[in-house]
């Protein structure tokens, strides 16, 4: 016998159909889209980067040898000037200031004292030249009776000896002359009026002391300058070289030798440089955070000819990339599929549609791309910035496969 079923009934059935398929769809895990990318094989490089300037190799800063009034500078940057022919400058000494009423007496007063001590050693000069005439006498009386057997050799050793002491007390007395003349005439020279040397004033010329080309010149119209202030740069634009100065943490793991890329330095294709010095000594540095660091300058050599950066010039800037380990054949991951667990580094492996944690032991990293000593093998997919959602054992999708371009992994 059928059973017929009613129709409120078959309303039921399907109303419970669709409440258990409801439940079922909605408490079912969630399959999530996740970016991947893939864990290669190849080359790999760590790098320190800064900024970096440009510098003549020897650069020779010529100062003033006197003060005085410079004349215009006849030079201009960029011009060549060959050594001990280019005039650079012409300095013309400071003109002495006027004394006052006090000082004026003092300096006469000190002039009078100087010319009688002058006058005095002279005449004490005399008196040890005139002594000196009558012991030379004696001298010559004493050996001629001394030859004749008439005096006893004593005698005349003592003559020989007033004769010395007469000869150093002389040579004392044109000592003390000289010192006093030359008194005299220092003091004199305070009582020089101003104006009355002005005829006589020599111009103070200042030659390059080397070749080279003129690279900076501070101010070219005449002024006043004083002893030692920079007039002119000289140097070789052919020989530069560049020099960054680097965290003091960074610069110990650089080494020289070290292969240098130059970027940004307005060319079409960056230049390769040399590491040829870290200079031993560090510096303090205040950034422009006004966070106080330890420096250490790095000087690089250009390993390319000229031709390819003749346009650079003394104190141009660039970005530099040195290269502080490399390898030829390294497993890369993504810096951005790996977390911190703990101490230890992991990353999620996506295997059969499901999210796997996996705990990797690291080596190198740079910017982009860490070596991985184990825990994923190359092929394998990883999660990119899996986001808080993912866990172990989340039913992942592809949403786009992105390779780890050959660039990045070098870089």
């Amino acid at each position: 016998m059928k059973m017929r079923l009613s129709g409120p009934t078959i309303i039921g059935i399907l109303v419970a159909l669709v409440v258990g398929l409801a439940l079922f769809f909605a408490t079912r895990p969630a399959v999530l889209e996740v970016e991947l990318a893939r864990v290669t094989r190849g080359p790999m490089r760590v790098t320190v980067n800064d900024l970096a300037e440009t510098r003549v190799h020897d650069l020779y800063t010529v100062s003033a040898p006197v003060a005085g009034q410079m004349l215009r500078v006849p030079l201009k940057p960029g011009a060549t000037v060959i050594a001990h022919r280019t005039l650079l400058a012409q300095i013309l000494p400071v003109e002495v200031g006027p004394l006052d009423a006090r000082t004026l007496a003092q300096t006469k007063s000190t002039v009078a004292a100087l010319a009688a001590q002058a006058s005095a050693t002279r005449a004490e000069v005399q008196q040890s030249l005139a002594a000196l005439n009558l012991v030379e006498r004696q001298l010559a009386r004493a050996a001629q009776l001394r030859a004749h057997g008439f005096v006893a050799q004593a005698a005349l050793d003592q003559a020989r000896a007033e004769k010395d002491r007469a000869l150093a007390a002389t040579a004392a007395a044109r000592d003390e002359a000289a010192a006093a003349r030359h008194s005299l005439d220092a003091a004199r020279a305070a009582l020089i009026v101003p104006g009355s040397a002005a005829r006589g004033r020599g111009v103070v010329s200042v030659v390059a002391p080397v070749s080279g080309t003129v690279l900076t010149v501070p101010q070219e119209s005449a002024r006043v300058v004083t002893a030692g202030m920079p007039l002119v740069a000289i140097g070789d634009p052919a020989q530069l070289e560049m020099v960054t100065d680097l965290l003091s943490a960074d610069a110990v793991e650089v080494r020289p030798g070290a292969t240098v890329s130059i970027e940004d330095w307005g060319g079409a294709e960056p230049l390769i440089g040399r590491v040829r010095l870290v200079e031993p000594y560090g510096f303090l540095k205040v950034s422009a955070l006004g966070v106080e660091e330890q420096r250490v300058n790095v000087v690089i050599d250009f390993a390319e000819p000229r031709t390819a950066w003749r346009l650079l010039g003394h104190g141009f800037r660039a970005a530099v990339r040195i290269t502080v380990w490399s390898a030829k054949d390294a497993v890369r991951i993504p810096i951005s599929a790996l977390f911190r667990t703990g101490n230890a580094w992991q990353t999620f492996k996506v295997e059969r549609g499901r999210a796997r944690a996996v705990t990797v032991a690291l080596g190198r990293m740079n910017d982009n791309v860490a070596q991985v000593i184990a825990g994923v093998r190359s092929g394998d997919d990883v999660i990119v910035h899996p986001g808080d959602k993912v866990r172990a054992g989340s039913k992942v999708r592809r949403r786009a496969v992105s390779p780890i371009e050959e660039s990045n992994a070098v870089n």
